[in-house]
């Protein structure tokens, strides 16, 4: 039965005015509990003790990336039974970042409405979450290399060896390897305890490999062998055929041969009075004509195709030997095919005997005696004589450098360049680099000169014509020429030039050149160069 409602006027007034009040804060609650914004950090939340209720995700984000802590400990890096473990890393070396925008994520997860209105009535709870840390970077992968460098290991191929006269096998063995990216992602979740995580790595080679290998081996060694040509014999005992294997690993196996320059001696003490060494061609100057003298070609044991028998049939008690014929280096055929039949171009200049750069352009000359420029192939003096040293026949005699006279090795070899661009100027050659001296030298045509220096400046010129190009330098005591014969070709050259010079005295000198063939003009040219007045004596 429900109580009796008062009757009288002031106790209804107090009854309705109660129940208005209840219903006004339970409206006030209700309304604070679920006008909370979603898109804000719910009340009352905190990540790793920093307060972040109410926050923005951006704002709380950068209020745990700004107030949190390092965190402390040390991270055990472990593998059992290894010499160097376990290591015991500090967290701070490993420089960890926090996870501020997962921990946000999380903190962002809203309460449902009862959790809301007990929060608002003072019997919810504050909510506390975790912050985690990653590892990256430099850090990281110091550690990562640390590791891998104690704990990796190569595999071991099984092998076959000869030793003390005999066929040994060395077993094969398991490598090691760690498995990175496992170890990686263990490491940037800040355990207390890594245990590293490895591989075995299996050997290219594996013993039944090995072993028949060396089944093979000792059919192919089992000697003695007699090697046969005609009337000559001679033995190939178990001893060299010993020394003479190889054994090379391919496709997981190992392949046995022989050695062809380990029998070869063995073959030469019978069959040495047969061989004979190859004669290249060469080129005879005889005044502006060349002509070639024929090469010859040489013959030799060939040891090559004794081992190919003995690979092929292993275990044969006899085999023949050949006597091949060895190509000369340049032979008959292609000496004449180069086109190089009378002179072209030749140019020399002076100089005053016995002096040390004069052992210099004679040493220079003798290197570069006889070289062939390809067609189509280019001159560097540089290459063609090599880096000037006192070991290589050269001596310190006067260069010019930075404008100064000063000894060094080779000085005077550019006169030797000198020489040479006039020569192949001459020839209508193309001129790749040249460069030339900083003030005039008397014995040069001003500006049409060289100067070179290990390292730079250089001089390059090109053979643009169809025929190859024979090089001939002559150094005697009053000064060097340098002749180029190859094929004319109906090539003619012809140069102006401006007459200013003034020894010791700066000027500018230019020169022209119109290389004809026939009646065609195939190149012109104009060069201009500034000299500076000489240093004083």
């Amino acid at each position: 039965m429900r109580p009796p409602i008062p009757r009288s006027p002031a106790g209804r007034a107090l009854a309705i005015s109660a129940i208005a009040v209840v219903l006004l804060v339970a409206g006030v609650v209700l309304a604070r509990a679920v006008g909370t914004p979603d898109d804000r950090v719910p009340a009352g939340v905190s990540i790793a003790g920093i307060p972040v209720g109410g926050l923005t995700p951006a704002q709380a984000e950068r209020a745990v990336a700004g107030q949190a802590g390092a965190p402390t400990g040390v991270v055990v890096v472990d593998r059992p039974g290894e010499p160097g473990f376990p290591m015991r890393v500090p967290v701070a070396d490993l420089a960890p970042i926090p996870r501020a925008r997962v921990a946000v994520e999380r903190a962002m997860e809203q309460p449902s409405l009862a959790q809301r209105i007990l929060r608002e009535i003072g019997l919810g709870s504050d909510r506390e979450i975790a912050l985690d840390y990653r590892v990256e970077g430099a850090a990281l992968n110091r550690l990562v290399a640390r590791v891998k460098k104690q704990l990796t290991r190569a595999p071991r191929d099984a092998a076959v060896r000869v030793a003390d006269g005999a066929l040994t096998l060395t077993a094969a063995r398991d490598g090691r390897r760690v498995r990175e990216v496992r170890l990686r992602a263990a490491l940037m979740r800040l355990p207390e305890r890594v245990v590293v995580p490895v591989a075995a790595v299996a050997p290219a080679v594996d013993d039944d490999a090995a072993r028949t290998a060396r089944i093979r081996a000792e059919r192919l060694a089992q000697g003695p062998v007699r090697v046969t040509n005609r009337a000559r014999s001679a033995t190939l005992p178990r001893r060299t055929l010993l020394r003479a294997l190889t054994f090379t690993p391919a496709a997981g196996a190992i392949a046995v041969g022989i050695d062809p320059d380990a029998i070869a001696p063995v073959l030469r003490e019978t069959f040495g009075p047969l061989e004979r060494e190859p004669v290249s061609a060469r080129f005879r100057v005889s005044g502006e004509r060349v002509e070639v003298v024929p090469g010859r070609a040489g013959r030799t044991v060939d040891a090559a195709g004794v081992a190919r028998a003995l690979e092929r049939g292993a275990g044969a008690r006899s085999v023949r030997v050949r006597i091949t014929t060895i190509a000369p280096a340049l032979t008959t055929a292609q000496a004449r095919e180069m086109g190089i039949t009378e002179l072209v171009s030749e140019f020399s200049t002076p100089y005053a005997c016995c002096q040390p750069r004069v052992t210099n352009i004679k040493r220079g000359a003798a290197i570069m005696d006889g070289t062939i420029i390809p067609e189509g192939g280019t001159f560097s003096l540089n290459e063609v004589l090599g880096e000037r040293t006192t070991a290589r026949g050269f001596v310190p005699a006067p260069q010019i450098n930075a404008g100064k006279l000063e000894d060094a090795v080779g000085g005077g070899v550019s006169q030797i360049a000198t020489t040479m661009f006039n020569a192949a100027f001459f020839a209508g050659l193309h001129l790749v680099s040249h460069t030339p001296h900083e003030f005039w030298i008397t014995r040069y045509p001003p500006g049409r000169e060289a100067t070179v220096s290990w390292g730079g400046p250089e001089l390059i010129v090109e053979n643009d014509w169809p025929a190859a190009m024979l090089v001939k330098a002559e150094a005697t005591d009053e000064g060097i020429t340098i002749r180029l014969y190859s094929s004319k070709l109906g090539r003619r050259v012809t140069t102006t030039s401006s007459d200013n010079a003034v020894a010791g005295t700066a000027f500018t000198s230019t020169y022209t050149r119109k290389v004809y063939r026939g009646d065609d003009v195939i190149r012109d040219e104009n060069w201009s160069w500034t000299y500076k007045e000489p240093p004083p004596d």
